[in-house]
């Protein structure tokens, strides 16, 4: 089933800020804890007596998801970020970030709280706060894989918006990091 939307309405939002009133076929959109992903298209699928309809989201590395088309504000799916967004998102890796003294547990436990959440803002500051911290210290393999999931999130929606590969924004962040980082795949 495809939508009759005007190519411009990607998405259509609520009055609410990034929330997501229902989302159109073709559109790119960020969906937490699993990154960018495709609205590929529509099923219907009976369950006993009752009909769901589903929106078929694609994930970048080819993963086929069926979400509820009653359950898209209550899986935090968004809108991608606007093309200035992301540009502000990018220069600011390279920024100091305030220390953060809290203890590690609080401190992993916060991060991961905020990755699950999926905001723009709060992948990068975690992204900003690892990379500043691998510098000078040994990542614990939790902090490793926050930053892994952080960096893959990143990725993913900021090359999608400016169309860069995760190569030129790899190149963009060990520039910025003054190549002290080594960086893997992204995982999303």
């Amino acid at each position: 089933m495809r939508s009759t939307a005007p190519a411009k309405t990607k998405v259509e939002r609520l009055d609410r800020g990034d929330r997501l009133d229902r989302l159109v076929v073709g559109s790119r959109v960020f969906y937490p804890a699993h990154g960018v992903a495709t609205v590929a298209g529509m099923e219907k699928r009976e369950f006993g007596e009752a009909e769901q309809e589903f929106y078929v989201l694609t994930l970048d590395r080819g993963v086929r998801l069926l979400l509820p088309t009653s359950k898209v504000d209550a899986a935090g799916v968004r809108a991608l970020v606007s093309p200035t967004k992301a540009r502000e998102l990018m220069r600011s890796v390279a920024d100091e970030p305030t220390v953060d003294v809290t203890p590690w547990r609080e401190r992993t436990t916060s991060y991961a709280d905020a990755l699950r959440q999926g905001a723009p803002e709060g992948y990068t500051d975690i992204l900003r706060q690892l990379l500043f911290r691998s510098r000078s210290d040994k990542l614990s393999a939790i902090e490793r894989r926050l930053l892994e999931t952080a960096r893959g999130y990143f990725v993913g929606e900021i090359g999608a918006v400016l169309e860069l590969s995760s190569e030129q924004i790899d190149a963009s962040l060990l520039s910025q990091t003054n190549g002290t980082v080594v960086l893997g795949e992204p995982k999303q």
